[in-house]
């Protein structure tokens, strides 16, 4: 089944993940970005999220969304709630994200979500500095 995959969040954060996701792995048809502005009702969003599940019938759909417990996801999850073909995500990265395009139509969309979650999980990291007196293998890099 195929899987189209709609990215939703305050702000430009959709618009603004598809700049760098179209940079990164090109234009892709089954994906969707939905800003929710400041003028925006959550009836608005959701007309708009409806309008991509009707254009998509017979397609999984996943969301993405910016935050946890936020409009879009209490949007994504009010539309997803009811159907098997449907999941939910909140606070995946870039990364996580980019994986998921690629990955979409090979998996479930529940395996897509779990994949997503778990990725974003892996490769949050912080940096550790290295001691300025510590000669680097070029070889090795960082």
């Amino acid at each position: 089944m195929k899987t189209v995959i709609v990215i939703t969040g305050h702000g430009n954060y959709a618009t603004g993940l598809k700049s760098s996701i179209e940079l990164l792995a090109g234009q892709n048809g089954d994906l969707y970005y939905l800003d929710l502005m400041v003028n925006d009702t959550d009836q608005m969003l959701k007309e708009q999220m409806t309008n991509v599940v009707k254009k998509n019938k017979g397609s999984s759909v996943l969301f993405i969304c910016d935050i946890l417990g936020g409009t879009p996801f209490k949007v994504s999850v009010e539309i997803a709630n009811n159907s098997d073909h449907m999941e939910v995500v909140a606070g995946c990265n870039i990364g996580s994200i980019l994986e998921g395009v690629f990955q979409k139509d090979k998996i479930s969309v529940r395996e897509l979500a779990d994949s997503m979650v778990s990725s974003s999980k892996r490769t949050t990291v912080r940096f550790e500095t290295v001691n300025k007196n510590t000669v680097i293998d070029p070889e090795e890099g960082i």
